[in-house]
Parts: C-alpha cells; sequence; structure tokens
C-alpha cells in the first residue's frame, strides 16, 4: 500500500537510493534482511514490556527493515519466488508480534484494562489478517486488490507513531484527562481496529465485484 501513495512512493525512492546501496556494500542478501526484520519483530515484546515510546520505535525499526529486503532484490536481481513467499510468511510473524507486544504492554503496566485490550486486540489481530488475506486470495485469483486505507505498511506507522506520540503527550499535557496514556493507547488500538476492518471490507466489496 506504500506504493499507492505519494508519500509512500517517496520514502520507498529514498529506501532504494540510501539504505539498499549500503546493505549491498555490506554483502548483505534479501535473505538476510528478511530474517533481520523477523528478529526486530521479536524485540517488540520486550521493548513494549519495557515502556510504549520503546515499543513505538522498536515497531518503526521493524517496519523499515521490512522494506529493505524487496528494494535489495531488485536492486541486486536476486528476486525470486522463495523470497516473496518467506518474506509475506514472516510478515504474518511479526503482525502476530507486534499485536503480543501489545498485550503486554497492557499486562504489565495496565491490568485493569487487560479484559478490554484483549477484545480490542483480538478484533485487530482478525482485521490484520483479513486485509492481508483478501489481498492474497485476490491475486491467487488473478486480481490485484491493493485498496483500502489501512494496509500494513499505514498500520505499522500508525502503531509506531502513535505509540510515541500517546508517550509524549501525558508529559507535555500532564492535567488532560484526554492525555491520560492509556486513553490515549486504547484510542489508538481502537482506531487501528476501525481502519483494518473498513479496508477489509473494502477488499472484499472491490473483489466480490469484479469476480461475477
Amino acid at each position: 500500500m506504500l506504493r499507492e501513495s505519494g508519500l509512500g512512493r517517496r520514502y520507498l525512492k529514498w529506501v532504494e537510493l540510501v539504505p539498499v546501496p549500503f546493505c549491498q556494500r555490506l554483502a548483505l542478501s534479501p535473505n538476510h534482511l528478511t530474517f533481520l526484520a523477523l528478529f526486530f519483530s521479536l524485540l517488540i515484546l520486550p521493548a513494549y514490556v519495557h515502556s510504549l515510546w520503546l515499543g513505538g520505535l522498536a515497531v518503526l525499526a521493524a517496519g523499515a527493515l521490512d522494506t529493505l529486503d524487496g528494494g535489495l532484490a531488485r536492486r541486486t536481481g536476486r528476486q525470486s519466488k522463495t523470497g516473496a513467499f518467506l518474506d509475506s510468511v514472516f510478515d504474518r510473524y511479526s503482525d502476530f508480534f507486534i499485536h503480543l507486544g501489545l498485550w503486554l504492554y497492557f499486562w504489565t503496566h495496565y491490568p485493569p484494562l487487560l479484559t478490554a485490550a484483549t477484545l480490542l486486540l483480538f478484533f485487530l489481530l482478525l482485521g490484520s489478517f483479513m486485509v492481508s488475506y483478501t489481498r492474497a486470495r485476490g491475486e491467487g485469483l488473478g486480481l490485484s486488490a491493493a485498496v483500502g486505507f489501512f494496509g500494513r505498511g499505514e498500520r505499522i506507522l500508525t502503531l509506531g507513531l502513535g505509540s510515541l506520540l500517546a508517550d509524549l503527550f501525558p508529559r507535555l499535557q500532564p492535567a488532560a484527562a484526554w492525555a491520560r496514556t492509556e486513553v490515549l493507547v486504547l484510542g489508538l488500538v481502537s482506531l487501528l481496529v476501525l481502519g483494518v476492518h473498513l479496508s477489509a471490507l473494502q477488499r472484499i466489496i472491490y473483489l466480490a465485484r469484479r469476480l461475477r
């Protein structure tokens, strides 16, 4: 989905001009970067246990690494079906670690909100997988379904930046009721839940109309 927006295209162009050549000089392969992105996804778990801002940074770092393998594969001519398959599979593992990291954050920092957070995260996980599945199923039937506002890149960017801001605002507005960390994080997760299910619905409708 990043390629569908002007900002996303500019970011991906920068990736191919700066980080990708650096990775090439280090003799890294696309698969190395794929596994490295998965490793950073695992770091999301202890990062959210430590603090909200560190969890947000870990999410952004893992997401940034995940954009490098494709660019490196294109630059070096090492694109392969195996690499694309591993990238897609590891993305699903990464999504799970992100959701588990958020759950651990509530478990360690706001236990009274754990039940509400767990329900929201279940719906967020379902919606995230449906966004990915509808696109994959559509492509398996010969149609591209790159529609919707909350693709994986947008979800990671929203969650990463949202976590950083939810940690920052209470420090800037300590007396404001809306700026309480737990309120902001629950609001962020609720926004993501709404966004992913609307995006999944967009893709379902888009594909159903074109597969008749």
